[in-house]
This record gives structure tokens, sequence and C-alpha cells, in this order.
């Protein structure tokens, strides 16, 4: 049995069970209390801002289920961040330990059905993941990368749907968010500069920087202007393919251009 349960003690469920505790949705026989509600809730009760937290005290006080590995719980972090939370890790912050993250702002109480309404989360249809994959080139518009490349610690780049100005600051402004506000974005440009980047410069900002560009500069921007895209060279278009070779084929590649250009080192 529960113990006597003050009637302003928020950190509670109808039933007098912790939030963070509550495996099935009040009101309900068999819908689950999904992992980002108990999660945000353990956070908001149990952390100050500032304060740091670890996968192990995750576990330790949620159980294994809410992180069993790494990445379950960055995908669990980053739902949060949604909903406006900021929870910085090492990779945004040096201070951090690898395994360490800082509640450095608290967002929606998504475990209340209220708030959570305002979440709604961004699910783009598949015939719009094409419209923005053809308007980007299918290359990362922050930093270039295409869904064939790999990251300098060799992970392969994944692509997905982000926006120009977060969804966030446009309920804000209750602005609308549409397809000129999407673009593509890799995972890990999606998940460290979605609330750090400024707006999107102004045309007029634009049009003075223009003013500065040579007549043949100002040609060959013209020249992408009107493609929607800045053309890759037969060099770059090369490369694509011959990257995509298994690695005996890639070796054979190798050395018929070391063969060709008499590059024997």
């Amino acid at each position: 049995m529960h113990a006597e349960i003050s009637e302003n003690d928020e950190s509670r469920a109808p039933d007098g069970t912790l939030w963070w505790d509550v495996t099935i949705q009040p009101g309900t026989k068999a819908f689950p209390f999904g992992q980002e509600k108990r999660l945000a809730a353990w956070l908001w009760f149990n952390k100050s801002l500032g304060d740091t937290f670890t996968m192990r005290e995750l576990r330790d006080a949620l159980g294994s289920d809410i992180a069993q590995n790494a990445e379950h719980l960055n995908r669990r972090l980053r739902e949060l961040r949604k909903c406006d939370w900021s929870i910085p890790s090492q990779r945004t912050d040096g201070t951090l330990a690898q395994d360490e993250y800082r509640v450095k702002s608290k967002g929606g109480r998504i475990w209340i059905d209220g708030e959570r309404a305002k979440y709604k989360k961004f699910a783009p249809s598949a015939r719009t993941r094409r419209l923005v994959m053809d308007q980007d080139g299918s290359r990362c518009r922050v930093c270039g990368l295409g869904a064939d490349d790999t990251y300098e610690d060799g992970q392969q780049v994944r692509l997905t749907i982000g926006h120009l100005v977060p969804q966030e600051r446009l309920k804000s402004r209750e602005a609308r968010d549409d397809l000129n506000n999407w673009r593509i974005e890799c995972s890990l440009c999606n998940e460290t500069v979605r609330d750090e980047l400024p707006d999107p410069e102004q045309l007029d900002e634009v049009l003075a920087g223009l003013k500065r560009l040579t007549a043949k500069e100002a040609g060959e921007l013209l020249a992408w202007m009107r493609k929607g895209e800045r053309p890759r060279s037969r060099v770059d278009q090369a490369y694509d393919r011959a990257r995509r070779l298994a690695g005996p084929d890639r070796a054979r590649v190798i050395g018929h251009l070391a063969e060709r250009t008499g590059d024997v080192g």
C-alpha cells in the first residue's frame, strides 16, 4: 500500500505511483506508458538545472528497459529535446565525461496529457521525404555529407529531415511549418544544431554578400542556383561510384589509378 499522499504531490500519478515508475497509461487497462514520459518525469523531479546524470543512474532509477545501451538512451534523450528539453552530452559539452549528460533546461512535462499534446511529433510522409531529398540532392545541408559517406569515426552517415528554423521556435511565434522550412540533415548535425543555429539569413543579407563576387564567380553561382545544387565534378562522381564497390574491387581501382598516374607510393 502507498503511504498517505499529499494532494499537492505532483510527482505521483492519480493512483499514488511515482510517475517514473508508471508502466501503464493511467485511465487505460493495457496501453503502455512511454519511456520518454518516465525519463522526463524522473529528470523533472530528481534533477535540478545544471545537474548531471549517467546511463547507470538511469538504469538504477528506472530499470534496465529504459536504457538498454548507449544508442537506446540517446534516442530517448533526442525525443525529449524535441519537447524543449536541453540535455547536452560530451559531444556538445566538452566538460562532460563520455557517459555523462547535463540537464541544461527543462521542457514539456510530457507525462501530463494536456502538456504532451503540445508536442505532436513531426512524422513526414514517404512522399514528403522524397521531395525534400530531391530538393537537397540527398546531402546534409549543414555539413554536405551524403548517405554513402562516413564520419571521421567510420560510422555511416544517416540522413533525416531537419528544419531551417526549429519547430519549437516556430511554435513560440505561432508561425507555420511547411516544405520551405524542411531540409536534409545528417543525424549528427540534426542533433547538435537544432537549437544552436540562428535563423536563416534574410534576402537583403544574402544580396549584400553577392556584391563582393566577381563577374566570373557570379556566373558560376548563377549556374548552381538555376540547377538547384552545386554540381559535382567528374572526379567527385567517379569517387562516389568507386567507393561503393566491395573492398577487393576498391583495391583494384586504386591499383588501376596508381598504374595510370605512375604513382607507386
